[in-house]
């Protein structure tokens, strides 16, 4: 049986479908709008990453009509505004998808295979996930209407009509994982997709450095992958992946 079926990643099961259209507001008081504006940004600040650079753990399940139990998978993560994102797949297998920016991510194999990332996938990483880590609080401010629900976790609705043919909802919730001094946040993502299945990932274990260079960047990024230099290498130098 092949080891990909629809847990092959986060980016490939996460919201299919969607397609980006930006919300008629013509109507709206642009006074009130630029109010309300404000008001869902800040929410969205409290829950976003503020660093440029950190590294943590995820979990993810995903429930799927006929199936008795949910998909989990897990594994670990290290983005840097200079470099991009490696998002690691430990558990059931072993993957990685490296994204620098729109034109270069790629999914790697522990074997150092490297394949361009095409279609749904690169689409939800650039227009979802990678904007989310880097705190891109405007994209879904003019994306989605953004409303607090009394236990604090925020409700994303998509105002397209288009976008809501794939797309129920997203929440966000942000929590604390250990005891006393050991204490860490951790933020829980869930997507409704619009047949009512449900995408759960939980972040943790967030660890932030500082540091200004790209060379440093990617120097953590060896420290966290030495087993898997070219991993980082491609971020660097995206350009000469054909090289690995």
């Amino acid at each position: 049986m092949s080891r990909r079926p629809a847990l092959i990643s986060l980016f490939t099961v996460w919201l299919t479908g969607l397609v980006t259209v930006l919300p008629a507001m013509a109507d709206a008081d642009p006074s009130r709008e630029v109010e309300d504006k404000a008001t869902e940004e800040q929410l969205l600040s409290s829950m976003f990453p503020s660093g440029c650079h950190f590294s943590g753990q995820f979990s993810q399940q995903k429930s799927m009509q006929g199936l008795p139990v949910p998909l989990k998978s897990a594994g670990d993560f290290y983005y840097s505004c200079d470099l991009g994102l490696v998002w690691h797949t430990s558990e059931p297998f072993s993957e990685a998808i490296l994204y620098v920016n729109s034109t270069n991510n790629f999914r790697a194999e522990d074997d150092g295979t490297l394949t361009p990332l095409s279609g749904v996938a690169r689409y939800i990483m650039s227009n979802i996930f990678v904007r989310l880590l880097k705190g891109d609080t405007g994209y879904f401010t003019d994306e989605f209407a953004v409303t607090q629900e009394p236990d604090g976790t925020l409700l994303l609705i998509p105002e397209s009509e288009m976008m809501r043919k794939g797309l129920e909802a997203i929440r966000i919730a942000k929590s604390a994982t250990g005891d006393g001094d050991a204490t860490q946040p951790a933020v829980t993502i869930k997507v409704t997709d619009a047949t009512g299945q449900n995408t759960q990932v939980l972040i943790d274990q967030i660890e932030e450095y500082s540091f200004e260079s790209k060379r440093k960047a990617w120097e953590q990024c060896e420290t966290l992958y030495s087993g898997k230099t070219n991993w980082c290498r491609v971020l660097l130098s995206p350009a000469r992946f054909d090289a690995f």
